[in-house]
């Protein structure tokens, strides 16, 4: 399998090492990591991006997890260090701050699962020139899930018995508004590389 960037996994690997760490000392490590508004409103801003590190228990981590490592997995010939770091800093940053400005009634939250949506989305669209059907029909089923999300038939309780709390879907909502909007960045990014070296060469070879 062709990989983009051979140092990328030390860096996934690194992240999922994290993450497993503060999943099994999420009882000692979520009081000060969670989401908590109240506590950010005291100035403990790094909340906004470490709520996206812990877990409510070790399955709703490892359920997070497993998302993560296949994303990385199946993009691998995608993704490089720049971009996961650009996804992460961004996504959390931003969700957080969505949290923060737009839920006012939300007093706090963990989990991976919003941002995660995003990397998903981020993967399928700058990959889509390689794959234009499937990613296309990834992204439709993603796009009608967040729909049905938000409609009043959507259980958001239905993990209760597993993780042990309901589902946030304004985190997966936001998540991939951030997702969206890094892929689309990262190929009309691409896109002018491609049109600036095409001119290069044409230049060389007038010259």
């Amino acid at each position: 399998m062709h990989t983009a960037d051979e140092k990328l996994k030390w860096h996934v690997f690194a992240l999922i090492a994290l993450m497993l760490v503060l999943g099994f000392a999420h009882e000692w490590v979520n009081p000060w990591l969670r989401y908590d508004r109240d506590a950010i409103e005291a100035g403990q801003i790094w909340r906004l991006v470490s709520c996206h590190l812990v877990h409510l228990n070790q399955w709703h981590m490892l359920m997070n997890l497993s998302g993560f490592f296949m994303c990385w997995f199946f993009f691998t010939d995608l993704l490089t260090r720049k971009i996961l770091w650009l996804w992460f800093s961004l996504s959390s940053i931003v969700v957080g701050l969505a949290f923060f400005y737009i839920d006012t009634d939300l007093q706090w939250y963990v989990g991976l699962s919003g941002i995660l949506h995003g990397f998903l989305i981020m993967c399928l669209i700058i990959g889509w020139r390689g794959n234009r059907w499937l990613h296309s029909i990834v992204l439709t089923l993603i796009c009608a899930r967040l729909i049905w999300e938000h409609t009043p038939e959507y259980d958001v309780n239905y993990l209760q018995g597993i993780i042990k709390g309901r589902v946030y879907v304004n985190a997966h909502l936001y998540g991939s508004i951030m997702g969206t909007l890094i892929g689309l960045g990262l190929c009309l990014k691409n896109l002018g590389l491609c049109r600036h070296k095409t001119q290069k060469n044409k230049k060389e070879i007038s010259a």
